[in-house]
């Protein structure tokens, strides 16, 4: 794979990965990411400790990955952090994709199923879902959500059946 190759590969990559990261996308992003990593770190093992280095690199990125979810998810600037973490993500699946090019085809392909989980670049989907009086409440939006359940543990139910 061509440096220029790599390099465009690399940012649609990390570009879609950190996207995700607000996303029900974001599960099998993470695992697919990881597996990425994963298997090239096992190859460079060698054929005995390939499948043990493997998984330790693919855990190691994942946790990597959640960190840059909660940088993001924490900051108080969070598209300035995004975008540090579209940088950060791209040089490392550059590096990944210059060493172990036989990687492109994979990637290109997670890259493509997270791309067709993410709302229409410009669309952007909010919604408030609130839980009161000991109450419930479940939202779920876009496709391929998940469903979240939020309780007032807080505020005993009033008895009110309406």
């Amino acid at each position: 794979m061509s440096n220029p190759e790599a390099t465009a590969l690399a940012m649609a990559a990390a570009t879609t990965i950190v996207t995700a990261m607000a996303t029900s996308a974001w599960q099998a992003t993470r695992a697919g990411v990881a597996r990425i990593f994963g298997r090239a770190a096992g190859d460079e093992s060698g054929p005995d400790s390939g499948s043990e280095a493997g998984a330790r690199a693919g855990s190691a990125v994942e946790v990597r990955l959640e960190r840059s979810a909660a940088r993001i998810a924490g900051a108080d600037d969070p598209e300035r952090v995004r975008q540090a973490q579209i940088d950060r993500w791209r040089d490392d699946i550059e590096d990944l994709l210059l060493d172990h090019p036989d990687a492109a085809a994979e990637l290109a392909a997670l890259v493509e199923a997270v791309r067709r989980q993410l709302p229409p670049v410009g669309e952007r989907w909010v919604q408030r879902v609130e839980a009161r009086d000991g109450g419930f409440a479940v939202g779920a939006q876009g496709p391929g959500s998940s469903v979240v359940v939020h309780r007032d543990r807080k505020t005993p139910p009033t008895g009110d059946a309406r």
